[in-house]
C-alpha cells in the first residue's frame, strides 16, 4: 500500500497545487475583473464628462443661436416698424393731399354754387322789380279807370 499511499500523496499534493492554482487563478480573475470594471467605470466617467462637455458646448451654441435669433428678430422688428411707419406717413400724406384736393374742389364747388345763387337772386330781384313796376302800372290804370267810372277815389268811402 505504500505505492498507493505514495500515489495518493502525490495526487493529494497535485490536488493541493491545483487548488492553489485555482485559488490563484480565481484571485487573478477577480483582480482582472475588478481592473476591467475599473477601466469600464473610468471610461464611463470619461464618456460622461465628454457628454457633459458636449452638452455644455451645445448649450452654449444654443444660447448663442438664441441670441442671434433674438438679435435678428429685433432687427427685423425694427425694419418692419420702420417700413410700417414709412407706409403710415405715406398714407397720411396722401390722405392730406386728397383732403386738400377735396377741400379745394369742395371750395370751388361752393364758390360756383354761390355765384349761381347770386345770379338767381339778381334774376329774382329783377323779376320782382319788373312785377312791382307792372303792378304799379296796372294799379295806376285801374285807378284811372275807376276815377273815370266812379269819380275820384277816396271820396265817399269811409
Amino acid at each position: 500500500m505504500n505505492k498507493i499511499d505514495e500515489r495518493l500523496a502525490k495526487l493529494s499534493e497535485k490536488l493541493s497545487e491545483m487548488s492553489d492554482k485555482a485559488a490563484y487563478a480565481s484571485i487573478e480573475a477577480k483582480a482582472a475583473r475588478e481592473e476591467r470594471e475599473e477601466k469600464i467605470e473610468t471610461k464611463r466617467e470619461e464618456r460622461a464628462e465628454k457628454r457633459e462637455d458636449q452638452i455644455a458646448t451645445v448649450k452654449g451654441d444654443v444660447a448663442a443661436f438664441q441670441e442671434n435669433v433674438r438679435l435678428h428678430e429685433e432687427e427685423e422688428k425694427s425694419k418692419l416698424a420702420s417700413a410700417l411707419l414709412k407706409i403710415q406717413m405715406t398714407i397720411e400724406s396722401k390722405i392730406k393731399e386728397r383732403k386738400a384736393s377735396k377741400d379745394q374742389f369742395m371750395m370751388q364747388l361752393y364758390v360756383a354754387d354761390q355765384l349761381d345763387y347770386i345770379d338767381e337772386c339778381f334774376a329774382l330781384a329783377a323779376y320782382l322789380i319788373e312785377n312791382g313796376q307792372l303792378a304799379m302800372y296796372e294799379t295806376m290804370e285801374a285807378i284811372k279807370e275807376y276815377e273815370a267810372k266812379y269819380g275820384k277815389m277816396g271820396e265817399g268811402e269811409q
